[in-house]
This record gives structure tokens, sequence and C-alpha cells, in this order.
């Protein structure tokens, strides 16, 4: 991140701040953002696509890859887009990872720039909507999501952009937002349902501060239609399948609930503005205390609302991570104030975050980055598994080799074996993971089973024996999930695949 693109935004133009963005409004013609707002997005754009090809698969784009390949308006953990997305990437260039990863890295280049039109609507000058836009792209957690085809890549782009918008909405004091933001809303529920926690924060917060012209509107049931509207082919699929979303929600909460609660203060430093802090307090006061800015102040109450629905659920600490970024985009103009310095800590802040978030360092160097960003060591080692399992069926003896059901325990392993293991001889896998259990099960109800994330002891309910023959070792030091996984060999299947199939199902 160069310093000379913050600190080059001290033009002639600097100074024209929110009340002449309105003027120019008001006479029809569009304000442009500050060019250097658009050089840094398009430079985290190109950083991401350089490191697109680093390292590896991740063990959700594996699922995704294979998610799209059968494309649904719903699945149990998500929405269709992100699946789709894959599929789209797919058909341009098969099984070509860093195909895969464009999309990701151009929601990443529109999360910025939306970062930075923020910043005008909340009346920072062109200086504060460059050093906005350079805050977003030095964030951990933008940068990461960058990286990978994730549901979280995209939902970051629509909360950025309802945040836009609802910022619009406060600033204008127009009610006909609503429509625009049940729109983008009901597109991002395609994406992730998220959303929804987003605009209960944002309603509530419209009730703490008392704006009745914004609440008691018809433009607001508008837009709720809108956004069920859109998202309503999703709606319609959950709905029809016993909303498994649901029971996915409250395995999570079970299973990770009390570490994400512990982690959830922390993770916002950690994922937003490590080196960033005072822009944080420079926000608060921004929007609490400024009486020029009152009428955002529903923005400030959101953060804690926000912070306290992810707490209460049990859900990941990145969920609150827009929330929190949108706070310390509101401490720009403090920050643009303070002079062409402050373009150095947002440098180092996109140093820290790039070692951390993307595979820029050499592999060796993975342990490391790994421990505290364990999303790196779940790209590593996948292509070594599927050697493990290859070696295991070339073992078995010859009259077995033809009639082999391969079976994992998590959707990871089973989208590497169908990635990677067709090049070695390997058979489809099946997984009564999540999604991967709909994708189809084994039929062969003689075959040999090689099981992967399996304790033999978990399968002998389902099998005459089983016996461990080896474990997954991807040879790189990486602690990630599959690293020392058991691969289990059984044969006599007890009854049949279709009795067996509905107890090997399971959520996390």
């Amino acid at each position: 991140m160069s310093t000379q693109a913050l600190d080059g935004a001290d033009v002639d133009t600097v100074g024209t701040g929110a009340a002449a963005d309105d003027r120019r409004e008001e006479t029809g013609r569009l304000v442009p953002l500050p060019g250097w707002v658009w050089a840094i997005a398009g430079g985290l754009g190109l950083v991401l696509l350089a490191c697109a090809g680093r390292y590896g698969w991740h063990r959700d784009e594996l699922y995704f890859r294979e998610a799209g390949r059968h494309l649904a308006w719903g699945y149990v953990d998500q929405p269709p887009f992100t699946p789709l997305m894959a599929r789209i990437a797919d058909l341009v260039a098969p099984d070509n990872l860093v195909a895969l990863r464009v999309a990701p890295a151009l929601a990443t280049v529109v999360t910025v720039v939306l970062c930075g039109l923020i910043v005008r609507e909340l009346g920072g000058d062109r200086r504060a909507q460059v050093i906005g836009a350079g805050a977003a792209a030095s964030a951990g957690f933008v940068v990461g999501a960058g990286h990978l085809l994730s549901t979280s890549t995209f939902d970051l782009t629509a909360w950025m952009a309802v945040l836009w918008l609802v910022t619009r909405l406060l600033r204008t004091g127009d009610a006909r937002w609503w429509a625009a933001i049940g729109a983008v809303s009901g597109l991002a529920m395609l994406n992730k349902n998220l959303v929804l926690m987003l605009l209960a924060t944002v309603v509530v917060a419209l009730v703490i501060e008392r704006r009745r012209d914004l609440l008691l509107t018809p433009w607001l049931p508008v837009g709720a239609a809108v956004a069920v509207a859109i998202a309503a082919p999703h709606l319609v699929w959950q709905a029809t399948h016993g909303w498994p979303q649901a029971e996915m929600a409250r395995a999570l909460e079970e299973r990770i609930g009390g570490e994400n609660r512990a982690n959830l203060l922390p993770q916002q430093v950690l994922l937003t503005v490590p080196l960033l802090l005072p822009m944080w307090a420079w926000g608060v006061r921004l929007l609490g205390q400024d009486p020029a800015t009152r009428r955002f102040r529903p923005l400030l109450w959101a953060w804690p609302i926000g912070l306290a629905a992810v707490f209460v659920t049990g859900g990941r600490p990145y969920y609150a991570a827009p929330l929190s970024l949108l706070v310390a985009l509101a401490g720009s103009p403090e920050a643009a104030r303070r002079g062409p310095g402050f373009a150095r800590w947002i440098a180092a802040n996109f140093a820290v975050s790039a070692v951390f978030a993307l595979p820029v360092l050499p592999m060796a160097a993975a342990p490391v980055t790994n421990s505290l960003n364990d999303g790196i060591g779940e790209t590593i080692g996948w292509p070594a598994l599927t050697d493990e399992v290859a070696g295991v069926v070339d073992r078995l003896p010859a009259g077995e080799r033809d009639h082999v059901v391969i079976l994992t325990a998590s959707y990871g392993e089973a989208g590497a074996i169908d990635r990677f293991g067709p090049a070695r001889g390997l058979p489809r896998a099946y997984s009564g993971h999540n999604g991967y259990y709909d994708f189809g099960r084994p039929d062969d109800d003689g075959a040999t089973v090689v099981a992967v994330r399996f304790d033999p002891q978990e399968l002998t309910p389902y099998f005459a024996r089983c016996t461990q023959v080896a474990r997954v070792d991807n040879h790189r030091g990486i602690d990630n999930e599959a690293q020392g996984a058991p691969i289990v060999v059984c044969r006599g299947l007890r009854t049949t695949w279709a009795a067996t199939w509905p107890h090997l199902r399971h959520v996390s």
C-alpha cells in the first residue's frame, strides 16, 4: 500500500466536503470519488490476483466447486450464490484456482470503493475518502476475505453496500432509500442470510434514536417486500426443506459458540484495524458527540447492538466486523486532519494484514501464519491427502480395487478427492457432511470402503470389520483439520447403503 497514494490526496480539490457534494448532487451532476480511491481499490485487487494461485485450494472452495456442480436454490448450510460463482469459474476455466478467485477479488474492489462512498456520505472530504478507502483496504478481514471464494467475501460487500445506503438514508432523510436497501438485502440473502441481522440492528438503532420519519413510512414495508421478493426462491427452498439453516446455526453454536464469544472483541481488532485503533475513537466521537453529525448516530448504536447479537447467538466473530469497520471509517475525517503521516500507519496496517491474511510468505513459513489465521492452513496439503488415499487403494487386493467407495467425514476431504482424485485413478468421494450428503450416496453394497477422518469405532456399527491403515500427513508441518486424520479400510456393510446413509448425515 503506497503512502504516496494517501499523501497525494492533498490536491486543490481537498476541502470539497459533503456540503459541496450535496450542492452538486442537487444540480444533477454526479460527484466522482477521488481517483486515489479507485487506485487503492484496484491496487488491492491486483495484489489479490497476484496471490490467487499461491499455496492451494481452501477446503470451503473445494466444497463450493462440487456444490456448483449440483446447483440448487439452497443447501443445508448456504444459499446458492457462492456455488453459482464457483460453477461460472469452472465453466470458464475448469479447475483453475486463479479463475475461481477472480470474483472474490472483484467483490473486494467494490467493497473498498463502497467504504470511500460511506466516508463521503458521513461528510468526509476527498482526503478523508482516500483515508477511508486505504483503511478498508488494509483491514485484515477485507484482505483475507478477498483472497478466497467464500460466502463471507460477498457478504462483506453486501453489508457495506447496505451500510452505504443506510448512511445515505440518514443523510438525506429520504425514506425512499428503503426500497434500494431492500433490493440489495434481497440479493444478499441469496448469498447469506446474515444480512437479516444487520437490518435488525439498523431498525433497533432507529427506534433508539426515535427516527419515526424513517420508521413510520410506507417505504419501509416496501423495502421489506422487495427483499422478500428477490430472495423468494431461496426462502421457498428453505421452507420446503424444513429450514435446514436453522439446524446448521444450532450445530455451530453448540460446537464453537463458547469459543466465538471469547474471541468476539479481540477479533474485532485483529480483523479490522489493529494498527489504526485511534480511528475507532475518532469514529465514536464523530457519530456520538458531534452535533453536526447527529443524524448518523443510529450507525453508532448499531455497532454494540450487532456485537451483542453475535455474542448471544454464538456467531463467528467476523459477523460483526463490517460494523466495526464502519465505526473506523467514521474516524477518517479526523485521520485526514492529522496530516500525511497517518498514511504510513495505513501502509503498515496493510503490511501486517497481508502477511497473515495472504500467502505472501514462502510455504515454509505457513506454520507461523497459520497460528493466527487457520484459514492459511486449510489451503495446504490436499494433493498429499489424495496421494495417501490413492496409496491405500493401490495396496488393496486386486479383486477389491475395482469396487471401492471413498467415504469422508468432512466435505473438505471429499472435495479434495473429487478435485485431485481423477488424475490418480480414484473414484468420486461421498460424505454425509452438510450439502455433500445430498450430492449422492454410494450404491455398491459389496464395495470395500476407504474412509478418511473417521475413527474405526465410528464405523463399526455399519461394517463387519474396520481397520486403520494410515494417517494423513501434509508433509508441511501444518496443523490443519485434516492433519493426522485416520484413513480406515472397512469391509462387510451390515445392511445397505440406502439404510446406512441417513445415519452418516451430520451438519457443522
